[in-house]
């Protein structure tokens, strides 16, 4: 049964990927386990209770296994209270891990258009570059560890999503500068190629802990332009001011707020495309008229699923 499946409660047998393995003492001081566990159709919150010490420490992140046990409803969402969990030794990882639902070529492709229609010759060099200096690791890494677009492609697929909300907000808005708005969105999350350490099963690095992705971002433009002679050039510290007010707020991470319009956009869409798909993720797993769990980064909120019509 692939997880997507999973719509009532019941005996169910998953075969899926640990992305998350907490362990954890009941007020008995029993050790049971938290995981998540996910395969390409979707994600499952599970609890493996009762065990012993020796049985919590044979299971980690990055395991594919077979896991068996009783689908309950749990604050509306679903949650599989497991009996047995088995690990599949010969199983390959990357069938489990879910991934954008573009392709790295169509990606590559949508992007490289974005840029070859670039007008300003400043703001089209340096973001080329900058994205060049990366282009592996910006197609396949995902955007975040959890919440949102936490896939393989993750980070170029938001990204991509972003730029065509913002041809919409340009059709609506003329006098923005396009150019400077969809560089910014090209790059505003491009340092967590190096906040983040992999495209599967992503921590954050060293690098991601000390400095974070906006002041990586920061400085893989700073780096570009130098090499361009254009560190001075007001375009190219627009462009920067973009990636680093992107978070909107100073208690959010951005050291700056944003002082444009186009980093107000920048903002507001980075803000949109992530919220959607957090809100579409607590509606697939939740029943239609009852109400999600509530989640820490919509502002603790439950998020509906309205009854789907009769037919």
């Amino acid at each position: 049964m692939k997880i997507k499946e999973i719509h009532e409660e019941g005996k169910v047998s998953v075969k899926a990927l640990i992305t998350k393995c907490d362990r954890g003492r009941t007020n008995k001081n029993t050790p049971y386990l938290s995981l998540t566990l996910e395969d390409r159709t979707g994600v499952l919150d599970a609890k493996f209770w009762n065990l012993t010490d020796e049985m919590v420490a044979m299971y980690h992140v990055g395991m594919v296994v077979e896991a068996q046990g009783e689908i309950i409803f749990h604050k509306n969402a679903a949650q599989l209270r497991l009996r047995k969990l088995t690990e599949d030794k010969d199983a390959d990882l990357f069938d489990y891990v879910r991934e954008a639902p573009m392709t790295k070529a169509e990606m590559k492709a949508e992007v490289d258009s974005m840029l070859d229609t670039m007008k300003d010759p400043v703001i089209r060099d340096v973001t080329r570059e900058v994205i060049q200096a990366s282009e592996e690791k910006f197609y396949t890494y995902p955007a975040a560890t959890r919440n949102h677009h936490n896939f393989v492609g993750g980070l170029a697929y938001h990204t991509i999503c972003m730029a065509r909300l913002a041809k919409a907000v340009k059709a609506l808005y003329p006098w923005l500068d396009e150019d400077l708005l969809c560089a910014g969105i090209l790059l505003h999350d491009l340092g967590k190629v190096e906040e983040l350490s992999s495209p599967m099963l992503a921590e954050y690095t060293s690098e991601g802990n000390l400095l974070g992705h906006i002041s990586i971002a920061a400085a893989m433009i700073d780096r570009v332009a130098l090499a361009l002679d254009l560190e001075r050039d007001e375009r190219v510290v627009l462009l920067k001011h973009m990636v680093l007010s992107h978070h909107g707020k100073m208690e959010y991470g951005s050291p700056v707020l944003p002082m444009i319009p186009e980093a107000e956009v920048l903002t507001l869409l980075d803000n949109l495309d992530s919220r959607m798909v957090m809100m579409k993720q607590s509606i697939d797993a939740t029943q239609p008229g009852t109400f999600g769990p509530r989640m820490f980064a919509l502002d603790n909120r439950m998020i509906y699923h309205r009854k789907e019509e009769e037919r």
